[in-house]
């Protein structure tokens, strides 16, 4: 039997085998080729990681995925809650804290959505949601202030960008859709802004409503004393809804919002944030905020619901 002769692939072809075959690997053993792009070879779906590392990303990106991006999650996560009132007073509450952003070329803009679960989520380029969920377990304003202040972080150190670099970013994604990845990324998508939606919006979902590294999440949880420092919010205060979150999640949750990083975590988190009170020169008796009041009057903070469940 004489050997299979080797095959040289062009850019043009090796498209149309991505195109064709729901997995590379099979197709590869089967030609007896791999098809190098850069450094290195798509005989696996893992090199997406690697594709994605050498994404050109800039703060162009992250404005154009937030705009692009905060309509279609927020409509998937439930919708605007229906209130015009309620959005105004989110609004005004989170303005001040926008205001200490160094990131001056974001409009930023928050949402409360329509949405049971206890959490908030943030997009690059300044777009934050609140669950209305969520609203009724921030007893108080610091409390609050302490989830948006913790989603402005993500944002201000680009930690999505640097989450969609990670092979893991794409865990999960359809035959189909990894094949579309690759296809627009060989084909030319060196930004995220070219690439199209349905191939990103899973995976940006799941990271921004799920969690990020365990090291931004602690990172983003240290930019709530950033931002109280020129706020005078009161981080120790603040802080409370790391624990409320403690005693409302049932013990053996995972991790599976961006707050909540299951209980031993979470724990974690929270001492290492009342570790920088004492540095953060907050006010001891900030004036109550009228806009929170007004948030409270249609969501009124619940004690003891679904608590010390599990």
């Amino acid at each position: 039997m004489t050997s299979r002769p080797s095959h040289q692939l062009t850019r043009r072809a090796a498209l149309g085998a991505l195109a064709s075959f729901s997995l590379i690997t099979p197709v590869a053993a089967r030609d007896g080729f791999s098809l190098g792009i850069g450094s290195f070879s798509t005989n696996d779906f893992k090199n997406i990681g690697k594709m994605l590392k050498g994404l050109s990303l800039n703060e162009q990106d992250e404005i154009a995925m937030g705009d692009a991006y905060y309509g279609p999650i927020i409509d998937a996560q439930g919708g605007a809650y229906a209130n015009r009132a309620v959005q105004t007073s989110m609004q005004r509450f989170a303005a001040p804290l926008f205001e200490t952003s160094a990131r001056s070329n974001f409009s930023w803009d928050i949402t409360v959505l329509d949405n049971n679960e206890i959490n908030a989520w943030a997009l690059p380029g300044g777009k934050i949601a609140i669950n209305k969920g969520l609203l009724r377990y921030a007893g108080a304003g610091d409390e609050l202030a302490a989830v948006i202040a913790h989603e402005m972080g993500h944002v201000e150190l680009s930690h999505a960008l640097s989450e969609m670099k990670k092979g893991s970013f794409v865990d999960g994604l359809s035959g189909v859709s990894q094949r579309t990845l690759v296809s627009e990324l060989e084909g030319g998508a060196s930004t995220a802004a070219g690439i199209g939606m349905g191939a990103l919006r899973g995976p940006l979902t799941k990271l921004v409503t799920s969690g990020y590294a365990r090291k931004s999440e602690y990172a983003a949880d240290q930019h709530i004393a950033t931002v109280f420092a020129l706020t005078g919010h009161d981080v120790a205060r603040g802080a409370v809804f790391y624990q409320t979150l403690l005693e409302t999640v049932p013990k053996k949750s995972k991790g599976t919002t961006s707050l909540f990083a299951g209980h031993p975590q979470t724990k974690k988190r929270l001492k290492a944030l009342l570790e920088n009170a004492p540095s953060a020169p907050y006010q001891s008796a900030q004036t109550p905020s009228w806009d929170f009041a007004e948030l409270k009057k249609t969501f009124p903070t619940r004690r003891f619901f679904n608590r010390h469940a599990g």
